[in-house]
C-alpha cells in the first residue's frame, strides 16, 4: 500500500514529519480518494546541514552579527521562542520516530503523455492578480481557505534567479495584495493562512494586512526544514540562516476558532526552491468536509481548490510528472 505524506505524526497532533513530493501528488486527488498512479519529478534530498558562515560587523572595536545587530529585541525573543519550539520538536521525534525524514524520490523518469491534468474540482486562473481581480471579484465563489505564498521582497531569491519574481518594497507588496477579494470572499468560519520569511518586518506588515481585513491570527504553523537524517538545515541557533519558515493562520474577528486548528510543527525535507508542502489534507482535518480553497501565487493546482498566480501552472506541466511502474512507488 502506498504510503502516507505524513510520516510521523505526535499523539496530540502538534508534530509531523511529512514528505513534500508525495503531499503534492496526493493533493491531485480530493481527500479519502485514492491517489494518481503518478509521480513528482524532485531534487535530490539533502543529506548534510548547510554551512553558513555568519556575517559581522565591527563596532567599537568588538565583532557583532550581523543579524542580531539588525533585530529589534521583541524579533530576537521570537526567534528564541521558535528556536526553542524547534529544538523540541527534533527531540521529540529523535526518541519516537526512527526512519528516513522522507520518502525515496524519483529524480528523473520519462514524461506524462498528453495534456496538462487538471485535478477534480480544480480552477486554474492564470495571470497577475491585477489582471483577475475583478473576474474573481464578480465569479469567484465564497472560499473557507485562503492561502498565499506571496513574493516577498528578498535580496538574495532575486540574486539566484530571474525566474523567482519578487516584489522590491513593503509598500508595493500592499498594493499588490489588495487586489485579492478576502473581505468579499472569505466564508464566516473560513481562514486566511499566509506564508512568511523571517524578516521581521514582514510579520509586522502581516498583521497589519490582515487587521485591515478585519482579521486577527489565530495560530502559526512552522516548516522546520531538515536534511534527510532529520538534522535541521541551518543551526537552530543562526543569526543569518534560520531553518525555518512560517504560515500565520488567521480567522474573522468576532468568529469561533475552528476546533483542531493549533500550532504545529511540520518537519520536512526540502524540494525543489520555492516547492511548499501541500496543505491540502492538513486542513481537511480543520475545515468542513469538502471545503473550497483559494490559492494566491499557486505554482500548481490542487483538487477541490481555485489556484490563482503568474505561474499557476508552473509544477503542473508534465515535464514535472512521470509514470513509473507501481514496484518502484515506496
Amino acid at each position: 500500500m502506498e504510503r502516507s505524506s505524513i510520516l510521523y505524526q505526535s499523539d496530540d497532533g502538534s508534530i509531523l514529519v511529512l514528505d513534500i513530493p508525495r503531499s503534492l501528488e496526493e493533493s491531485q486527488t480530493l481527500p479519502g480518494q485514492i491517489p494518481l498512479s503518478r509521480r513528482l519529478i524532485s531534487a535530490q534530498p539533502i543529506t548534510e546541514p548547510y554551512v553558513t558562515p555568519e556575517p559581522k560587523r565591527v563596532r567599537g572595536g568588538h565583532a557583532t552579527l550581523a543579524g542580531a545587530q539588525n533585530k529589534s529585541p521583541a524579533a530576537q525573543i521570537a526567534d528564541l521562542m521558535t528556536g526553542a519550539v524547534a529544538q523540541d520538536a527534533l527531540d521529540y521525534c529523535s526518541h519516537h520516530f526512527h526512519a528516513e525524514y522522507c520518502l525515496p524520490r524519483l529524480l528523473e523518469g520519462p514524461p506524462v503523455a498528453g495534456e496538462i491534468f487538471t485535478p477534480a474540482g480544480a480552477r486554474s486562473l492564470h495571470g497577475s492578480l491585477q489582471e483577475l481581480s475583478d473576474h474573481v471579484r464578480e465569479d469567484a465563489p465564497v472560499f473557507d481557505l485562503i492561502m498565499m505564498d506571496p513574493p516577498w521582497p528578498n535580496r538574495s531569491v532575486r540574486r539566484k534567479t530571474d525566474n523567482y519574481s519578487t516584489v522590491y518594497r513593503l509598500e508595493d507588496m500592499q498594493h499588490l495584495l489588495h487586489h485579492i477579494p478576502v473581505p468579499s470572499h472569505l466564508s464566516h468560519s473560513g481562514l486566511v493562512a499566509v506564508w512568511i520569511t523571517n524578516k521581521s518586518s514582514i510579520l509586522d506588515f502581516v498583521k497589519e494586512l490582515l487587521a485591515s481585513w478585519r482579521l486577527e491570527q489565530v495560530a502559526e504553523w512552522t516548516w522546520l526544514k531538515v536534511t534527510a537524517s532529520g538534522e535541521p538545515i541551518y543551526p537552530i541557533n543562526s543569526e543569518w540562516r534560520k531553518p525555518w519558515e512560517k504560515l500565520v493562520i488567521a480567522k474573522r474577528v468576532g468568529a469561533a476558532t475552528p476546533a483542531g486548528l493549533q500550532p504545529k510543527t511540520i518537519i520536512a525535507v526540502p524540494d525543489l526552491h520555492s516547492r511548499k508542502p501541500n496543505l491540502q489534507r492538513l486542513f481537511a482535518d480543520i475545515l468542513p468536509p469538502q471545503y473550497r480553497g483559494l490559492e494566491v501565487f499557486a505554482r500548481n493546482l490542487t483538487a477541490g481548490w481555485w489556484s490563482w498566480g503568474d505561474d499557476v501552472l508552473k509544477f503542473q506541466q508534465n515535464v514535472h510528472w512521470s509514470s513509473p511502474d507501481d514496484a518502484d512507488r515506496p
